[in-house]
């Protein structure tokens, strides 16, 4: 127990003793809950990509039960849901990345995510020190796949100018970053942790990380191209 609680630790909220051991930190995981919702909402007006939008959505809401269970009460059982359900947005990224590139539909792009992650959740039970590595792994894979979509997407850019999708993806970039300074700064031992504060680096990092993660969705999963009057294909914007 001591060691989940030196993790708990980390992201600087002081823990106490109410039913949550760190609510700021705990609560502020429900805005992946309403990211979550969001993005299989949109499910409902794009039939051609209703599979990857509410698999992204539900693992993107997954990361409210595995914050409030890690900040709530840390265990061996509330990390690894925590971690799982971290992992689980990475992972989908970049089998849905694969599958694009490979040209696969969303019966790959679902079989490959169920059965991936099936495989790291036994894998992390068994030794959850894995984790870290998986973090890295998955995140500079998730990281290269978007930067070539990135690149790919300049000539466009030039020639037809800023769609909303494309801002949509750029403020991608815009919030992890500002998420990866709030989640820096505010850890225990950084320059604006104040760990008896009712409001929490850590949390906005939440937010802020939820909110990327709507604007993927939005920016990268929803299809490019919608039908306009006339029944003819043009650019969604």
């Amino acid at each position: 127990m001591t060691s989940f609680l030196a993790l708990v630790g980390a992201d600087c909220e002081r823990m106490g003793g109410g039913a949550l051991a760190q609510p700021v930190n705990a609560w502020s995981s429900l805005a992946f809950l309403v990211a979550g919702a969001w993005i299989v909402s949109r499910s409902r007006r794009h039939t051609d990509r209703r599979v990857e939008l509410v698999v992204l959505g539900a693992a993107v809401a997954s990361n409210a039960l595995g914050g409030l269970l890690f900040h709530g009460g840390p265990g061996a059982t509330e990390r690894w849901v925590h971690d799982l359900s971290i992992l689980s947005v990475l992972l989908f990224i970049v089998t849905f990345d694969v599958a694009r590139l490979r040209e696969h539909g969303p019966a790959w792009t679902l079989r490959g995510f169920i059965g991936s992650l099936a495989a790291l959740g036994g894998l992390m039970a068994i030794a959850p020190d894995v984790t870290y590595g998986f973090y890295g792994v998955l995140g500079v894979a998730a990281g290269g796949f978007e930067l070539l979509e990135y690149r790919h997407e300049l000539p466009r850019i030039r020639a037809e100018g800023l769609s909303a999708r494309r801002l949509a993806r750029l403020g991608v970039l815009v919030v992890l970053g500002l998420a990866a300074t709030a989640f820096f700064v505010g850890r225990t031992g950084g320059p604006l942790c104040h760990p008896e504060s009712a409001f929490q680096w850590h949390a906005l990092w939440h937010v802020l990380a939820a909110i990327a993660m709507g604007l993927y969705a939005f920016a990268a999963v929803e299809p490019e191209w919608g039908v306009a009057g006339g029944g003819t294909l043009s650019r969604a914007v």
